[in-house]
């Protein structure tokens, strides 16, 4: 996977019109993404950070302007596991900006850029209509995880063992109480 995108950072002569999207976030536009979520610390705001600016553009213009998104949303479509190529891909997406920009991101917003990719990949698989639920996500996302800190050193183990305990059916049921939410507001 990571020779795909790899590739991607050159331009391409290909993309299909559902992938083609503009090229780096406005402010406005990263904070809808970001709406709900908290900063990692009190006073972290990856809005104001240029060095997460940085990446998260170098990520939309790998995706869309030099075109991986028609190419990632092929390898999804046709994985055995698209949890897993959904956790893969962003994974991979993540390492390859962060080399690329030289560990822009602060550590302590990292796990907003991580959700902030893993949603981008998610946004152009459900455009490739791979059908993806909430609990979708948040498995690769625990992939992502457990990953990450394996690849630090870390023993899993136990934090494996705390997330496997966590429903994924219970993000499907929180997706659809959100969903229904406005309906149930009085007028």
């Amino acid at each position: 996977m990571a020779g795909l995108i790899k590739d991607q950072m050159a331009p391409s002569s290909e993309v299909d019109d559902a992938m083609q999207q503009p090229p780096a976030p406005g402010p406005q536009d990263m904070q809808a993404q970001q709406q709900g979520q908290e900063p990692a610390e009190e006073g972290v705001d990856p809005e104001s950070d240029p060095g997460y600016q940085q990446a998260a553009q170098f990520a939309m213009e790998a995706l869309y302007k030099n075109k991986a998104a028609k190419d990632i949303a092929k390898s999804i479509k046709t994985a055995r596991d698209p949890v897993e190529a959904l956790a893969n891909t962003a994974y991979e997406i993540i390492t390859i900006t962060d080399e690329k920009t030289n560990g822009a991101v602060p550590d302590e917003m990292l796990a907003a850029f991580a959700t902030f990719v893993l949603e981008e990949v998610a946004e152009i698989a459900e455009a490739a209509n791979v059908p993806l639920q909430p609990s979708d996500v948040a498995m690769a996302l625990k992939q992502m995880i457990l990953r990450f800190l394996g690849e630090q050193g870390v023993d899993t183990t136990q934090l494996q063992q705390a997330m496997d305990q966590v429903d994924p059916e219970e993000f499907n049921r929180m997706a659809a109480g959100e969903e229904q939410a406005p309906e149930e507001m009085p007028a």
